[in-house]
């Protein structure tokens, strides 16, 4: 259309070439319309057309081009004419020009008249029609200048014929004049309003394609949008939803346009709410809330929803529009959150955070409990002010050091409460990072272990010494009898047990009372460590029994030597305050290595000499002869009989199978160990486990035990495609050994048992040392892939912080609070508590002892992972155990 325009224009302008003042309107036209004509084209005519025109530069008046007709009239060369200024041509002064200016204006002429000075001296009258355009990116002053000398020396000759007749016609040219005026106005005005209107269609089309595309914008905005937008009608009838609203729904858009939004409902609002939504949109307000709704699938979400009434240019309600996003994941992390809060504030042992410059940020109430101070007397400062000073800086090195290597530190450390008592605490230091592994905070865990220690101290001297005389009590007879045992295989020597009995104790106690009796024994325990060596060990068995270790190079003769020394002594009168007792002893004694190797054998051989003394009369020292008592002997007779179990293949395993609680079936079996004698039968591990431990025979039992489960493991899995794994016990002496790990790692070779089809369980003594030994040893065993489950839990000592420091996976509940479950509220509380804990944690839960239906299914609710006992089997031998694979996998 603006080509056919152009030509039209270009037309025009080439047939009228002396109408200028038409000519100047159509260039006009053309070069405010920059759909209608190119520089190209501009410059063509400029150059051909006829009319003299000149392009000025409008500040300096310089003639910056002029066309081939300008030469002509002027009569200078092109490169002459170019060069000069129009002030050189024109012979108006500036104040003439202004004036004419100030003339034209007044006579709405749109065109100046000058006097032009032309090369040759003449003087031209010139109408100069003028205005600013732009050319090659520069404003100046286009130009047509008209030739008007003859005819304005033509009219001053007519002026004078027909002034006359001009003055008669003068009122009607008057009026031609001004309906000609009228005319031009209206064919201007015409000539406005229809650019005006091309110039507001464009804009029009413009703008309306300009909104085409920011509507396509913005619908692919909300199509591709992350949150679910859907809208409906004034009925609540969906009419649009975006992919979003789909992929989290799990409705095709065909299934849910046209139908109502109830679609959606999950049943757990009350009607209230949605009524309070549809009260708050239909008034024209916008409403705010959460839903809890259904997936096509059944599955229940959360949603936050906006909802807001859509508005025409009436602002009448035409439809609605509802924004929702998921926050399912949002209110589960809420619940964590809530719950590792509820711990944290709780919890019995004191958490303190810290930044990584070492300021406290957060404590919990067990902090403020422990160390006196409030959370606002803490917060900021540096965990220093809790320093006793009992440590030096070393210690505080070694700790940074193994956070800075390691991530974490553990162990015993001295700090000073508020009101300024030293107070002893367990402390766990754990490092945290982001997911860049940059450091974030640390977070210590401590309780306070002074009672504890206090306690141990205690609890020590109550385990290793007797109340009564400060002697050493049996238990610490044995471990000194070890040591010294030790010392005496090393340098060859021997150690004499002697065992003491008061003879006549009784008679004293009955007689004075037990006051005078206790006395009597301090007193016999004071004449006893007066005659042995500081290096040697006094005892007090029980009552008024004595035992004594001799260390050194004991002789028959030195033995017997000291020995008398004890009866004389003791044969002196003792004064109990106003009275006056006698008692003798009878002592027997035993010797290392000629009548045994260890304490229970030479503790017995020693007793049974004591007996001997009193037999000859007492008051006399007797050494063991090879007479055995007849306990002796069948206890004896068990250990030699249990050392042969393993040569003469009389252990056997049963496998209790382990159901996973979801799908019912099994997962694993708990491999047990039984002892099939070949003249008692059936021998339970109660009556052979302690006597292995005590013997040192249950390291080899062991090692049977987990080898043979590895084999049948293995077994399995040749038989059946999801073959269950195989969890083994295992005893703190076999686990304790140096090269437990490398045993571990040659039996599976042996086997070629994959490591996660077994899971080795511990009991809760073992990790209460929490030494540094355990936990590398512990770590490499998770390394390799096997599980590690803590057996029995909850009967010993259970604490957060070994749990949260070694890698277990498992918890086995132990069977003492399934057993009452059902109808036991506390047993009931302790085992959610448990199941409770394991989730925070990420641990895997087996409820060992479940013997019927209501048992099961209480767990069942609270989510235990995996049950164990009666209520599915047995323990079963091997070809039972499979038949019953057969049937359950």
């Amino acid at each position: 259309m603006f080509d056919v325009k152009r030509s039209r224009l270009l037309k025009a302008i080439k047939i009228i070439p002396k109408n200028y003042g038409y000519a100047f309107f159509l260039l006009t036209q053309i070069l405010f319309s920059s759909d209608t004509l190119s520089n190209s084209d501009f410059t063509a005519i400029f150059e051909k057309h006829s009319a003299v025109m000149l392009i000025i530069e409008p500040k300096t008046g310089n003639i910056l081009k002029a066309n081939s007709a300008a030469h002509h009239f002027y009569g200078f060369a092109k490169k002459e004419l170019e060069s000069l200024s129009i002030q050189d041509i024109n012979l108006l002064s500036a104040e003439q020009v202004a004036s004419e200016r100030a003339l034209a204006k007044s006579e709405n002429r749109n065109y100046f008249i000058f006097r032009h000075k032309i090369s040759n001296g003449d003087i031209k009258t010139v109408s100069s029609y003028s205005i600013p355009i732009n050319f090659n990116s520069q404003a100046v002053l286009f130009s047509i200048i008209q030739d008007v000398t003859a005819e304005r020396k033509y009219q001053q000759a007519l002026w004078h014929y027909q002034s006359n007749l001009e003055k008669l016609v003068d009122k009607q040219v008057s009026q031609i004049d001004k309906t000609k005026k009228d005319l031009i106005q209206l064919l201007v005005i015409g000539i406005l309003l229809l650019s005006t209107l091309t110039f507001f269609l464009l804009f029009m089309l413009k703008r309306k394609n300009e909104a085409e595309a920011q509507r396509s914008l913005i619908a692919q905005i909300v199509e591709q949008s992350p949150v679910s937008i859907q809208t409906t009608d004034l009925n609540g009838i969906i009419t649009y939803v975006n992919k979003e609203f789909i992929n989290s729904s799990g409705f095709e858009a065909t299934e849910v346009i046209g139908k109502k939004t109830n679609i959606l409902k999950s049943g757990f609002h009350q009607t209230s709410l949605y009524e309070n939504l549809w009260a708050t949109i239909t008034s024209g307000k916008h409403w705010a809330g959460e839903f809890y709704n259904q997936r096509k699938n059944g599955d229940n979400i959360w949603e936050k929803a906006n909802v807001y009434p859509l508005k025409d240019a009436k602002n009448k309600i035409t439809s609605y529009v509802s924004i929702k996003e998921d926050i399912t994941q949002i209110k589960q992390d809420e619940k964590q959150l809530r719950l590792a809060s509820t711990v944290f504030k709780t919890a019995t042992e004191a958490v303190m955070v810290t930044d990584v410059d070492n300021n406290i940020v957060a404590v919990n109430q067990a902090f403020i409990l422990i160390t006196g101070y409030e959370e606002q007397e803490v917060l900021g400062k540096n965990p220093a002010l809790l320093s006793s000073g009992h440590h030096d800086n070393e210690f505080y090195q070694r700790m940074t050091t193994d956070l800075e290597n390691l991530g974490q530190w553990q162990g015993e450390i001295c700090n000073r409460r508020k009101n300024g008592e030293v107070f002893y605490e367990w402390l766990s230091v754990t490092a945290l990072k982001d997911e860049f592994g940059q450091l974030e905070s640390y977070v210590s865990l401590f309780s306070d272990i002074t009672k504890r220690k206090k306690a141990e101290d205690k609890i020590y001297r109550q385990a290793n010494y007797d109340s009564l005389t400060g002697l050493a009590n049996r238990n610490l007879l044995v471990d000194r009898f070890e040591y010294t045992l030790e010392i005496a295989q090393r340098d060859k020597n021997r150690v004499a047990i002697f065992f003491i009995d008061l003879d006549g104790f009784k008679n004293v106690n009955d007689t004075f009372g037990h006051a005078k009796g206790d006395l009597l024994l301090k007193l016999t325990t004071q004449r006893i460590k007066e005659t042995v060596r500081k290096a040697d060990t006094v005892s007090r068995l029980s009552g008024d029994e004595f035992a004594i270790i001799l260390s050194g190079d004991n002789s028959v003769f030195s033995c017997e030597k000291i020995a008398s020394q004890i009866l004389d002594k003791i044969a002196k009168p003792f004064q109990l305050v106003e009275r006056e007792a006698y008692v003798t002893a009878s002592i027997g004694i035993s010797i290392f290595p000629d009548d045994g190797s260890t304490y229970e054998e030479l503790l017995s051989k020693a007793d049974s000499a004591m007996y001997k003394a009193k037999e000859k009369g007492k008051n006399n020292v007797q050494f063991f002869t090879k007479e055995m008592d007849v306990k002796a002997q069948q206890r004896r007779y068990l250990e030699v009989e249990l050392r042969k179990v393993i040569v003469n293949n009389e252990l056997i395993l049963h496998y209790q199978p382990i159901h996973q609680v979801s799908t019912n079936k099994i997962v694993s079996a708990e491999a047990l160990v039984r002892w099939l004698h070949p003249i008692k039968g059936l021998v339970p591990p109660a009556e052979f486990i302690a006597l292995a431990e005590d013997i040192g025979f249950i390291i080899e039992i062991g090692d049977w035990v987990l080898e043979q489960a590895c084999k049948q493991a293995k077994r399995w899995q040749s038989q059946f495609d999801h073959a269950p794994k195989i969890s083994v016990n295992i005893s703190s002496v076999q686990f304790q050994r140096q090269d437990f790990i490398s045993k571990l790692e040659t039996i599976l070779a042996k086997t070629q048992l994959a490591p996660d089809s077994l899971i080795l369980e511990m009991t809760e003594s073992l990790l209460i040392q929490e030494d540094d030994q355990t936990l590398i040893q512990l770590l490499a065993i998770r390394a390799m892939g096997i599980e590690l489950s803590i057996d029995d839990f909850g009967t010993g000592y259970s604490s957060l912080s070994y749990l949260k420091r070694f890698p277990i996976s498992i918890l086995k509940i132990d069977r003492a609070f399934i057993k009452d479950i059902t109808f036991n509220s506390e047993d009931e509380a302790l085992a959610c508590a448990i199941l409770s804990m394991a989730k925070s944690l990420g641990l895997k839960v087996v409820a060992e002892g479940v013997e019927d239906l209501a048992q099961c299914q209480l767990l069942t609710k609270h989510q235990c992972h995996y049950i164990q006992g009666y209520f599915f089997s047995r323990p079963l031998e091997e070809d039972a155990f499979i038949d019953y694979l057969n049937g359950n996998i």
